[in-house]
């Protein structure tokens, strides 16, 4: 009988964590759909009030909802008018984490730097890891992404 209960028990507790991480994935499918709806409402939406974004290739923090949410958009979208970020491998969840492989693309169109760049389709990979509090908001966003072979195919370093 002890058995029995220790095994339900941690059937009990794996499915609780089970449900906390569906939950964590549910969220950050949301938010990629506002992405692919090129909605920036919606993505604002999913930022908790505190939220903070790094971003590797810049080593930049912005912090607060509508830093961030202007800040991740108009590096994201603001030269992007066709862009598309989807998740392209591997996704691993560590309770309200989410740690994703993604594939972001489009054409580009606008100054990078001093350069002008007109007409230029790429696509990249990255990784990034969201964390959602527990009323589901985004509470952090860390991007890793290819800034090298960005700029390589945007013909701005050879």
């Amino acid at each position: 009988m002890i058995k029995y209960i220790g095994t339900l028990a941690l059937v009990s507790c794996m499915s609780l964590a089970y449900a906390s991480e569906s939950k964590a994935e549910t969220i950050l499918s949301g938010y990629m759909q506002a992405w692919q709806e090129h909605n920036i409402t919606k993505i604002d939406s999913f930022y908790a009030p505190n939220v903070i974004w790094y971003d590797l290739p810049s080593d930049t923090t912005t912090k607060g909802n509508k830093n961030v949410s202007k800040a991740i958009t108009d590096a994201f979208m603001g030269y992007v008018p066709d862009m598309f970020w989807v998740k392209s491998g591997d996704t691993f969840v560590s309770g309200n984490t989410v740690t994703y492989e993604w594939t972001y693309g489009g054409t580009f169109n606008g100054k990078w730097g001093d350069i002008q760049v007109k007409d230029k389709k790429f696509a990249i990979k990255g990784i990034s890891t969201t964390t959602v509090n527990e009323k589901g908001e985004i509470i952090s966003q860390k991007d890793y992404y290819d800034l090298y072979g960005f700029q390589k195919q945007l013909g701005v370093i050879k």
